[in-house]
């Protein structure tokens, strides 16, 4: 749900801050995160920097032109009304910016991996299947209005961000799609765990490269081919009502609400130009 809200208004890709300061801290938040992960040796952290500054000179040039080109699309769009098809082609076009990144990342990643030791990838393993033990958990013992009640909370403050306060209405949308659309937790787990299961197997044979390429393309570039018909239906309905319940919110802004979901807009705008074209 979080990764849907608003359309993602696209580009919270850098978490609601601002994507001047978020970006300038990559090269050192990146090795951060992996250190969670993994302990690198000298030359793998080498390795990791080299490729942390050739991708984000790639991503500034090639990827952030095509972030600010949707959000001009994304921004003139909300300026009227909204219907299904135009807020599920932006929904659309915000994955495949997160899949062509992936795509883009994956020699790199490939050979970062192939240089893992056996007792490296055993790390990331024993990481990987605690996080999802952890989640399996805390999931696994909400009751369903418990979990209706968190991703209210959790979309609500993602709306506030970008609309301010919500009215009444507006939030009864939100909690309308949030007890209606399908209950997927059983089978999101189920991916998340076939998923581990897959990269589990990609890592203990990383020496065949080609093998290699193929595993972390399905998991990372192409998903949804693990996910089975049943869960793809679901999700897919999901995104559907989705849609037609930010439609309904969209229709039912303030004047207020209206100003201030431009002036968000038109600030990220101006980032993201920042970001473009700063030597």
């Amino acid at each position: 749900m979080k990764r849907w809200a608003w359309i993602l208004l696209l580009l919270t890709f850098l978490g609601g801050c601002s994507p001047r300061f978020v970006y300038g801290w990559l090269d050192w938040i990146i090795p951060w995160q992996v250190d969670d992960y993994v302990t690198l040796s000298s030359s793998q952290e080498g390795a990791l920097d080299a490729i942390i500054q050739r991708q984000l000179r790639w991503h500034r040039h090639h990827e952030l032109p095509l972030y600010l080109e949707h959000l001009e699309r994304l921004q003139a769009d909300v300026a009227g009304p909204l219907d299904e098809e135009t807020v599920l082609r932006h929904m659309n076009e915000a994955s495949e910016h997160w899949y062509r990144l992936f795509a883009h990342l994956l020699p790199d990643i490939v050979g970062l991996i192939q240089s893992f030791s056996d007792k490296q990838v055993e790390e990331i393993l024993a990481q990987i299947n605690q996080e999802n033990a952890e989640l399996q958990e805390k999931y696994g013992e909400l009751s369903l209005s418990k979990r209706v009640k968190r991703a209210n909370k959790m979309m609500e403050k993602s709306m506030r961000k970008w609309l301010g306060k919500l009215s009444p209405a507006q939030k009864a949308v939100i909690a309308d799609y949030n007890l209606n659309r399908h209950n997927t937790l059983a089978l999101w787990l189920a991916y998340r765990q076939d998923w581990i299961d897959h990269f589990a197997k990609a890592l203990r044979q990383r020496s065949d490269r080609e093998q290699l390429e193929r595993e972390l393309t399905l998991l990372l570039v192409t998903p949804d081919e693990l996910k089975g018909q049943q869960y793809l239906s679901q999700i897919q309905e999901n995104r559907r009502r989705l849609a037609r319940g930010l439609i309904t919110i969209h229709a039912e802004m303030t004047p207020r609400q209206s100003r201030k979901l431009n002036r968000e807009l038109d600030d990220l705008r101006e980032d993201l130009e920042y970001l473009i074209h700063r030597n």
